[in-house]
C-alpha cells in the first residue's frame, strides 16, 4: 500500500496571498491587537508589496462592544462581480475566538498582473509618427503662409510703382530729360 505524498513548497511572497494574510490578522487580534490598527496594518503590508491594483479586508463580530458589526478597510481598486472578480481576486478566510464571541476575518486581494478592459495604453511608436507628421505638415503651411506673404509684398510693391509712374505726367518726364541734356 503506497502511502500519500506531500510535497511542502514556499510561499514566494505571503504578503499577495490572501488566506496567508487572513491568518495574520486572525492572529494578531487573538494576541489582543486593536482591530483597526491590525486591519490598516495588513492593508498596508498588501499594498506596499506594490503587484496588488487593491485589497479589501473584513472583521465581522463584537469588534469592541456587544452588538455585532462589520468593519470594512479598503485601499485600491477592487472588481466585485463578472470574470475579473472570479479570476483576478484572492479570497482568504479565517476565524478568531474572542471572549466576547468568534470575529470572521474575511481578505480580498486583486492582483496587478490581471487586465481589465479599462486599461489604456499607448503605442510610443505610432505616437511619434503622428507627431511627425503633423510637425511636417505645420512646417509646410508656414512655408507655404511665408511664400504668400512674400508674393502680397511684391504685389503691393509692384503697385505703388505702378502708381508713381502714372502720378508722373509724361511732359513733366520729357522737360526732365531736356533739362538734363541741356546741362551738359
Amino acid at each position: 500500500m503506497l502511502l500519500p505524498q506531500i510535497e511542502v513548497e514556499e510561499v514566494e511572497e505571503p504578503d499577495l496571498n490572501a488566506q496567508i494574510m487572513a491568518e495574520r490578522l486572525a492572529y494578531s487580534l487573538d494576541r489582543g491587537r486593536h482591530y483597526r490598527r491590525a486591519g490598516y496594518y495588513i492593508l498596508r503590508k498588501i499594498m506596499d508589496t506594490g503587484k496588488a491594483l487593491g485589497a479589501e479586508i473584513r472583521v465581522s463580530g463584537k469588534v469592541t462592544s456587544q452588538r455585532a458589526r462589520t468593519q470594512i478597510f479598503r485601499a485600491g481598486t477592487m472588481k466585485k462581480s463578472g470574470q475579473p472578480a472570479q479570476e483576478a481576486v484572492d479570497k482568504g478566510v479565517a476565524q478568531c475566538i474572542q471572549k466576547s464571541g468568534v470575529l470572521g476575518v474575511l481578505v480580498k486581494i486583486m492582483r496587478a498582473g490581471y487586465k481589465t478592459g479599462d486599461g489604456i495604453s499607448i503605442d510610443e511608436e505610432a505616437l511619434e509618427k503622428v507627431q511627425t507628421k503633423q510637425q511636417a505638415k505645420e512646417a509646410k503651411a508656414k512655408k507655404e503662409v511665408v511664400e504668400i506673404e512674400e508674393e502680397e509684398i511684391e504685389t503691393e510693391i509692384d503697385e505703388e510703382i505702378e502708381e508713381i509712374i502714372d502720378e508722373v505726367d509724361e511732359d513733366e518726364v520729357k522737360e526732365i530729360s531736356l533739362e538734363s541734356s541741356e546741362k551738359k
